[in-house]
């Protein structure tokens, strides 16, 4: 018996993203279901744009548990990642978060208020911190400057900006080796 396996390719598709979409604009529900499918909600995918640096290939997904993260490089092989969850950012819980790419994840994170949001530095990496409603959005790099002008710059992703971002749509492939159990059939066949 034939049964139908849903394969789903989580391919981030990032190749530049030169064209904004209205910003937080209302997602297609099947913008929604690709986004769950790749670990994440679609409420919690920001961009930001940067002179100098490109979204990455592939460099953008799940972060954390249900977190959303996008990396943007420049040609200088320097990078910044924007990252963003549920939750919020205080002086009590500033320096218990550690920074993405810092060289020593343990590493002390020193925190300085600064406007709406936070500087941070740790293990040679800076990040710019800031809560915008129910999610924290973060942007890290080795340039103080370019973190904060990009975390402030973040915003929610607008529909052509999630077309480029998203994985795309589940694809279903008709395999002729599941049995009833749904497990392939790895039977060798005569003198195998």
């Amino acid at each position: 018996m034939t049964k139908r396996l849903l394969v789903v390719v989580a391919v981030g598709l990032l190749l530049g993203l030169a064209g904004c979409g209205e910003e937080g604009a209302d997602p297609s529900p099947a913008q929604q279901e690709r986004a769950q499918a790749a670990g994440f909600d679609v409420d919690l995918v920001y961009v930001t744009e940067v002179d100098g640096y490109q979204a990455v290939a592939g460099g953008s997904g799940v972060y954390g548990d249900a977190g959303y993260q996008g990396i943007y490089a420049s040609a200088r092989g320097d990078d910044l990642r924007l990252t963003v969850e549920r939750g919020s950012i205080d002086a009590s819980s500033c320096a218990a978060l550690p920074i993405p790419g810092a060289t020593t994840a343990d590493a002390t994170v020193t925190c300085t208020r600064d406007g709406d949001g936070w500087r941070r530095e740790s293990g040679g990496r800076q990040e710019y911190a800031l809560t915008r409603g129910d999610a924290l959005v973060r942007v890290s790099g080795t340039s103080a400057d370019v973190v904060r002008s990009a975390a402030q710059d973040a915003h929610p992703a607008g529909a052509d900006e999630l077309e480029a971002l998203l994985p795309p749509a589940p694809e279903i492939v008709e395999r002729g080796d599941i049995t009833g159990d749904n497990a392939p059939d790895n039977g060798v066949g005569a003198g195998g």
